[in-house]
Formats: C-alpha cells, structure tokens, sequence
C-alpha cells in the first residue's frame, strides 16, 4: 500500500466483487492504480479537502460501523458510528452515536458532541437540529442561538435568510439569523435564497419566485421550481398544457435561460443533459442556454465533477468531457451495478469502470486513461477463483490470499451475448438440426409457449384454464433463446429495445437458414403461430408429414417487453390457432355480451383524470401509467365510452411513455389512438380528439423523421404531417397548428437531404416562419442552424418562390366580395338541401345519396360546386348537421367568444356596419380565432397579412379589445384564394377522408 502525506488527488474507489457469502466491498487507490486501502470497507462517501494537502471521508467497514479516513487509507475517527455524513460548507459533517447527532471537523476530531435527534448541515454557519420539542438552530459550537421550536425548518442562505414553519402552523415564513420573522407564515413552500436574494416559492400548487420581502418577482404559474444552483439557474417545470410540457433553467430575474421539453434537473461543471423529442439524441446545454454539445448521443450520464460524462454515439460507447470532446471506449460496455445501472464516473469517485470482457473490468479516468483492472481467473471449482488488481504498469496491485470464496465474474447486461440469451448455447453453437430432429421424433404432449414467464413448456398447472384452452398445443417445443427487459431499464436504456431486436433477429435468421439447410426450403404459405404477441415471424418446414415450426414471438406490456424463440414439431391440427373455433365461440357468446354490456362509469373515470393530473404535476410518471391503465380497464368494460374520453386516455398514456423514455410504447400507443379515433371523427365535433390526433401523427412524422435513411421513409413521415395538419375544424383556424410547424420545417428539410429539388420548399416554409416570427427559428437548434446558413439567405434574397399549401397568391379582393361569394355557395347548399329534404327525407345509403345529387342538379338547373357535391356524400347531413362538418349557419369564431363567454354580443353587433358584420363572420372562418387552451382567457387569432397574433380579452376593457384587435380585423383586405382555400382543402380533403371510411365500414353509413 502506498502513503502519502502531500496527495494533490483524493484516492479513488475500486468496487471488488466478492460474492454474496462476503458481499461486494471497497478499496481505495491512487492515480496510479496502487492500493491505498485494502478492499475492507463497505460504503465510501467523497472524499473532502482538508486544506492542510489532505483528505477525509466518511465510510463504512465490514461490521457496518462508520468512521472517517484519511487519504492514506487511516482511520481519524474509528469506525464506531452508526452514521456519518460528508462535509458541509463550513467544514463540519454530522455522525450519530447511540441514537443522537454531533458534528465532526476536517481534522476528524468531534467538535459537536452528539446530543441533537436530529442535525442537518450547517449553512451559513448555522444548522438546523431537533429538540425534544421541535426544531432549532445552533452555532459551530454547538449552541442554541434560535430556539424556534418549529415544526420544519429550513438552511439558511447566504444573505441570512431561512424559511421555518412555524409549530401548529400549515405555511411557511422567513426568518433572519436573529430569529426574527421577515416574512410572515403564507406559502406552502420556499426553497433556499441566493445571495441575490430570490427564492423560490409555492402557492397552492404553483410555484414562482420570490424577494426577500415575500413579493412575487415571478407569480407562481410553474408546476414546481427547484433550489438555485451554483450557476444561479433554478430547474423548472410547467405541465399546465399537456400538449406542450415544458422544461428548463430560470435566472434570478426570472428569464428563461434554457427550456424544452426533456431537458435534465442536474446541472454539472455548468452543463445539462437535453433528450431531444422524439428519438433525436441527446446534447448538453451550457448556462447561457446554448447547446454546446451537440444532441448526437442515444444515451449519456450526466456529467461528473471531473467534467466527463458515459455516453453512447452510434453503438459505440465512449467518455464524453465538457470540451465535447468523444473518446471512443473499446471495451464491451460501461459496468453496471448489481440492479443494472451504469457506474459511470459517480461509483469510483473520479474514475470509471469499463467491462473489457467477461470476469475482467478496467476503471479509466476523465481523461480514458487506465488506472487499474480487476480479472477473476476462473477455474474448474468456483471456490477456486482468484482475483487480482492490476495497477496501470500491468503490476499486480493486490490478489486474494488465504481468504477463498466465489467471486461475481461480471458479465454484460446492456449488450447480452448468446450465451445469456439462449436457454443452451449449443442451440446456437452446436447443431441446431439434431435438436429439430429430436423434437420431431418425441412422443406429442400437450405444452403451453409461454410469453412473460420463463416455465417449464410442459408444466401446464400454473396457468389460468380459459389461457390454457386458447394457447395450449400439442407435439413437442424447447425454448431456444429469450430476454425480458423491465419497465424501469426500458425508460432509462430506451436503446435496448433496437440492441435486442436486432440479437432476436439475427438468431432467428441464421437458424432459419440452418434448419433450411437440413430440411429444405420453408413452406412459402404456410404461417403457423405458436402464440400472437405484438411482433411475430415464422417459418414453418414439412418434414415426414409433420410441421417444423420456428417462431420469434415479441410482447410489450406496461413499459417492459419480452423476446422468445421458440422450434415446435407437430401435426398442423395440433398445432394451428382455430379461427373457425373463435368465431363460432364469439358467436355464441354474442348474446351473452350485450347481456352484459356495462354503463361508462364517468365519475369514477374523473376521478382518475384528477388524481393523474395531480402526478402529472409532481412529474410521477410511473403513477400517471398506472392510473391510465385502470382508465383503460374502466373503458373496456363500458359499451358507451366516448371518443373523448379514449382521446384523453391515449393521450396521457402517449406523454407518460414518452416522458419515461419509452419511445416505442408511445409511438405504439400513437398508433392505437389514430386507428381508434379516425374513423369515430365522422360524428364527434369535440376538440379533444382533434387534438390527440395531432398530436400523435406529430410524434410519429418526428420519430420517423429523425432515423429516414431514404426518400421514401422521409415522405412517410410527410404523410403524418400532412394528416396532423388535416385535423382541424374549419372553424379552428391556422392558429391551432402553430405548434406543429417546426415538424414541418424538419421534415422538409431531412425530405431535401434526399431530393435537392424539396430544398426551395423547405426554404419557402422557413421563410413564412420567419414572416410569423415563429419561436421555433430560435428554440429548435438545427432550424435555427437552416435559418442562418448562406443557402438559406441566398434563396431569401434571389427566390419568389413561396410556401403553396400555406401561402396563396397575392391576389385581392374586399371583404364585400368575399362575403358575396361566400353567400352565393351557402344559397346553393341551402337550396340544394332543402330540395333533397322535401323530396327524400333523410338519406340512409351512399350510393342513394349520389343517385339524389344528379336527380337534384337536373331540378335545379345547375351543377354544384364540387366542393359542395363532395359535401353532400357526407352520411347524416339532411337531418342532423354536424356543426365541424358543414358552413356554421351562425358565427362559430369571435362572436362565440363574445357571446357565450361574456354576453355582450348585441352591444358590439350594434356598433358594426352591415359590410363589418359579414365581414367579421367571413374572417372568423377563414382566419381562424381559437382559444390558447381550455383554462385562458389568451386567444390567439390569424391574419394573411402580418400573421399570428394573441391577445387576452378582458371584458372590463372592451374599447381596447376592439380598438387593437376587431378593428384593424375590419380594415384587413385577404387574398381571394383564401375562401377557396377553406373549401378545399379544409372540407375537400377532411370529405374524401370520410368517405373512405364510408365505403368500407357498412357500420357508419
């Protein structure tokens, strides 16, 4: 061991992995690999300066006692304690000693006497600690200076300010370091101040920012503000608009310095983690905001106080430091601990362990300089393994003598090999024909292919009997190979589902061509599936008038998933799922369905939206999950559940998942909503459905976006934008789809990576963003990056090129005129409607209803605008209009507002000329006027010739409303294709859409 009285750098831990008889325990080395400590301690805390050119901590030996050491492995403070906690600003740490707290000095000598219940760290020189009745604040020496007694009580921060909670009090207060209340007891809550004097603080549920005389700086409208950090920037988070979460750092002004929607509440050596949405990759921001390290990694720790951080770039681990600088790890994988969390630099205090291959592991510093490795030998007999430490010359450090035991061989967990895959590795190493051959020629016995659970295939008593009837087959069956991955390492290592597919795939490919060799080609028709789960191939061989089958059978469940690879041989018969069987049970048991068809139970079902949203607030994801599921289960026992009410579901359940870093899951549970929820848009006029519609086709165009390796999978994530921009209500306006366009620009431009001729087109779009004075320009790093390359400003400068879908031509025409034509087409609906009530009454068939226009344009002695004769194919338009569906007969837009929301509709219609009238109805329409959400009095309204606009409506200030917002309304002249524009492609569209699903479901006719 060496000892060094002058060490410039604290020892760094090495973990021995001892077996379980001895458990895992702790050595301290130097720089250099050598051993300080001999692997006897159990727990170890960070090491602290002593500023005398030493160090100290506080750890734990192998009776479970605590101490504090030096940094030559010596004990100051032997270990006696029952607790002992690191060093606090003010050079002292707290222990406990038969019950009772004292404190410690950097020369590990006690300078507190245990005496307290309780002792928290000092802070500006002074600690909170527990009475007998309450708590109170003493001094470095011990005494009592605030008696208090309080009931909670808070560290005081530099400018000598604390909040307490007064004994028989609910709200918190502020006092100085005399004891005196600053601030009377008013808040649920309040962080530590600065030394700018900011706090945050919460009221209700909302937390904001707070002065030093208890006056808002920012009003609580966040759902939670953490404690300044040594940057002074404070972590925030804001889910008042599930449709746009919110997250990032606040400055003591209250500015907003960084914010997206993923971004980490740990900021180290002035750096935090940013998970770009939807799959993107994974950067750092500075303190200013800026993304100083680009989002390129699928997964990253965060950064280390010897300023590097684990990551991974491309299927390649690596060591990432502040500079941004990647150093590619060779090694099989950063080690992880017993429960399958990466070590990272945390674990060894400055240095990393690496797994170079099973049994050997290699600790590296900031730098990926090797410091030591640890290799078990193995051996025949596994009580003969021995273990050694190698310092960074290769010498051997320390080895195991005289103490024999089993030592752990650390094998990979993120990147499993064959051997912890398959069930016998001579499935895939040996000859996977013979064991083929075996199960062909073995007598047939009922078995069961289990998915979650790994049983004998043959033990059939555990298993539910309804499981058994549907799932039981009969021949014989091995499980080759299988892995489960658990909710919790599927959103923390949301890689491993693509590292496991492609394994999964792989085996079920080269066996297949193994068994193909032996027993010919597969049967090219046959599809035999042992069970169904989400994600199914096989193939199945004839050999000797039996089946041969290979199955790749994957399942997700609730976050987690599972692969199996199962080889079965029987008879067809035994073999194949009945389908005819099913369908005559679900004939039979028809009846007894809608015997018991169950009532949406709606109260129940909102209460469970309120407790989700309350973890929704407090970030608790994995409680939102849980709740949704019961939701789900509430509703698939119901027979009158609505739309609206699935849209929520799916749409909580989308933004759980995704928070948790479950990609897939959410991106399946997108799936599941557009294929529930598209075809029940027909007779719904909600928004909320709209709006989950939107939303999900938006994270499918971006998940698809950002892994396009080809033209044709960037235009399949056009078709999801198209189908997001294409769920709104004519009614809903533009506005509704502002969030959505940095979507669109992405995709535009990732489309002309691939086809330079899409180039102008993206441009165009960017340049009406510009227009707009869209955020995203700024906020989203690689529009930002387009909207300042020289292509970009060339094609500004020279093009006229403009946005066709969303800009029209620059054609004029008044508001009269564009109410005349307006009126014009409703005349001819009406009349056209009127003619088809008196004469038919209601329409029941499509192809009645096409038979009916051409009876009805010959008695009219005109043809129908085709935008109105797509219109009428709409089934239930006679009797029963659907206001999303048809012209609203009265003002869907501003005149809602004021009418419904603040009863002063006749007041203002008085006012109004009847030009300005028409006028206001035909810009509602077509410009769009739409509440920001359903809680806030913020609308945000369209105009063509400067853009998006909001403005917040006061009923108390009506001659301000109208003079900045109705007025110039009045005053703007709009292109004439803009009416047209409603028409076709708002209606046209949204038209043939329905009567796609018309034709091929008989059941919404």
């Amino acid at each position: 061991m060496t000892e060094n009285s002058n060490v410039v750098h604290p020892p760094y831990v090495v973990r021995f992995p001892f077996a379980k008889s001895l458990g895992l325990r702790y050595a301290l080395i130097d720089v250099n690999g050598n051993l300080v400590c001999e692997p006897n301690l159990l727990k170890v805390h960070n090491f602290t300066s002593n500023g005398k050119g030493g160090y100290i901590t506080a750890a734990q030996d192998l009776n479970e006692k605590w101490g504090y050491l030096d940094q030559n492995g010596r004990w100051l403070i032997e270990p006696t304690l029952e607790d002992a906690r690191i060093f606090g600003e003010e050079g002292l740490a707290r222990f406990k000693k038969e019950g009772l707290w004292g404190y410690v000095d950097l020369n590990g000598e006690i300078k507190i006497q245990p005496q307290f219940e309780e002792g928290l760290p000092f802070s500006a020189g002074l600690a909170a600690v527990r009475l007998h009745n309450g708590y109170a604040y003493i001094d470095s020496t011990g005494q009592v200076v605030i008696e208090g007694p309080f009931d909670e009580a808070g560290f005081f921060s530099p400018i000598g300010l604390a909040a307490v909670k007064k004994q028989g009090s609910s709200a918190y207060g502020v006092i100085n370091t005399k004891g005196e209340m600053t601030i009377a007891p008013q808040f649920a809550d309040i962080r530590m101040y600065t030394s700018d004097g900011i706090a945050p603080a919460r009221k209700g549920k909302l937390w904001g920012l707070i002065d030093t005389q208890g006056e808002w700086i920012v009003k609580p409208t966040y759902s939670c503000i953490e404690e300044f950090n040594e940057e002074g920037l404070a972590f925030f988070s804001d889910y008042s608009d599930m449709m746009n979460i919110k997250k990032g750092y606040l400055n003591t002004k209250g500015d907003v310095v960084i914010e997206g929607t993923s971004i980490s509440d740990q900021m180290v050596c002035g750096l935090a983690k940013q998970d770009v949405p939807y799959g993107g990759g994974i950067g750092f921001f500075d303190r200013t905001g800026t993304m100083v390290i680009p989002a390129q990694y699928a997964w990253a720790d965060p950064f280390h106080e010897c300023g590097a951080s684990i990551v991974l770039r491309k299927d390649q681990w690596g060591i990432l430091t502040m500079d941004g600088q990647f150093r590619e790890m060779r090694y099989v994988e950063p080690l992880t601990d017993h429960e399958g969390w990466v070590m990272g630099f945390y674990g060894g205090k400055g240095i990393a362990p690496f797994l170079v291959r099973k049994g050997e592991v290699v600790y590296v510093d900031a730098a990926g300089r090797e410091v030591c490795r640890l290799r078990v030998e193995e051996t025949g007999n596994p009580q003969e393994h021995s273990l050694q430490l190698f310092n960074a010359e290769g010498r051997i450090a320390w080895q195991n003598e005289g103490e024999r035991d089993t030592f752990l061989v650390e094998s990979p967990f993120l990147h499993k090999q064959p051997a912890q895959h398959f069930e016998d590795i001579q499935y895939w190493e040996g000859d996977i024909a013979a064991a083929a051959q075996a199960l062909l020629n073995a007598e047939p016995r009922d078995f069961y292919p289990y998915d979650w659970y790994e049983r004998d295939v043959y033990d059939l008593s555990e298993e539910d009997e309804d499981e058994i009837d549907e799932y039981k087959k009969r021949g014989a069956m091995e499980v080759l190979a299988g892995t489960y991955v658990s909710e919790e390492h599927y959103g923390h290592y949301p890689f491993l589902a693509e590292w496991e597919r492609k394994a999964f795939e792989q085996y079920f490919t080269v066996i297949a061509d193994r068994l193909s060799d032996s027993f010919g080609d597969p049967l090219p028709s046959a599809s035999i599936m042992l069970r169904w789960g989400d994600n199914n191939l096989s193939k199945v061989w004839e050999v000797n008038g039996k089946y041969l089958v290979l199955e790749w059978f994957t399942q997700y469940g609730d976050g987690d998933f599972v692969h199996r690879l199962w080889l079965a041989a029987g008879t067809r018969e035994d073999l194949e799922y009945d389908e005819e069987d099913d369908e005559n049970e679900y004939d039979s048991n028809e009846e007894e369905t809608q015997e018991n068809e169950k009532t949406f139970d709606l109260d129940q079902f909102e209460r469970l939206v309120k407790e989700a949203q309350a973890h929704m607030d407090a970030e608790e994801h994995e409680e939102v999950l849980d709740l949704v599921f019961q939701m789900e289960e509430l509703a698939s026992d119901s027979t009158d559940v609505e739309v609206a009410h699935m849209s929520w579901i799916y749409d909580c359940k989308r933004n759980a998942l995704y928070q948790l870093g479950r990609v897939e899951e959410a991106l399946e549970a997108c799936r599941e909503a557009i294929a529930y929820i598209s075809p029940r848009m027909l007779f719904n006029y909600r928004p909320e459905p709209r709006q989950t519609l939107r939303a999900c086709h938006n994270m499918l165009a971006r998940e698809l976006m950002e892994h396009a390796t080809s033209k044709e999978e960037c235009l399949t994530a056009w078709e999801h934008v198209r189908a997001c921009f294409q769920a709104v209500e004519p009614n809903e306006g533009e506005a509704v789809l502002e969030h959505f366009y940095d979507t669109r620009a992405l995709v535009l431009l990732k489309l002309s990576e691939f086809d330079s001729a899409e180039r102008s087109k993206a441009f165009a779009f960017l340049q009406r963003m510009k227009t707009m004075g869209s955020p995203y320009l700024r906020d989203e790093p690689r529009l930002a990056k387009a909207i300042n390359s020289a292509e970009y400003q060339s094609f500004a400068k020279n093009s006229h090129e403009v946005d066709q879908e969303y800009v029209q031509a620059p054609a004029q025409e008044t508001a009269m005129e564009a109410v005349t034509r307006y009126h014009k087409a409703y005349e001819t609906f009406s009349q056209f409607n009127s003619q088809v009530e008196k004469e038919f009454g209601p329409i029941l068939s499509l192809s009645f209803r096409e038979d009916m226009i051409a009876k009805a344009e010959e008695e009219l002695g005109f043809a129908l605008p085709d935008a109105l004769r797509q219109f009428m194919l709409v089934p239930g338009l006679v009797h029963g209009i659907y206001p999303e569906l048809v012209p609203p007969m009265e003002i869907q837009g501003m005149f809602s507002l004021i009418s419904d929301v603040w009863g002063v509709r006749r007041e203002f219609e008085e006012r109004l000329t009847q030009k300005e009238l028409y006028w206001l109805e035909v810009h509602c329409q077509i410009c769009g006027l739409s509440q920001m959400d359903d809680y806030s009095q913020e609308y945000m309204y369209f105009t063509p010739g400067k853009g998006f606009g909001t403005f917040i409506y006061n009923r108390d200030d009506w001659a301000k409303f109208e003079a900045d917002v109705l007025r110039p309304l009045l005053a703007q002249e709009i292109p004439a294709e803009t009416f047209d524009q409603m028409y076709s492609r708002k209606v046209t569209d949204q038209i043939k859409r329905m009567i796609e699903v018309s034709r091929a479901s008989s059941a919404m006719l």
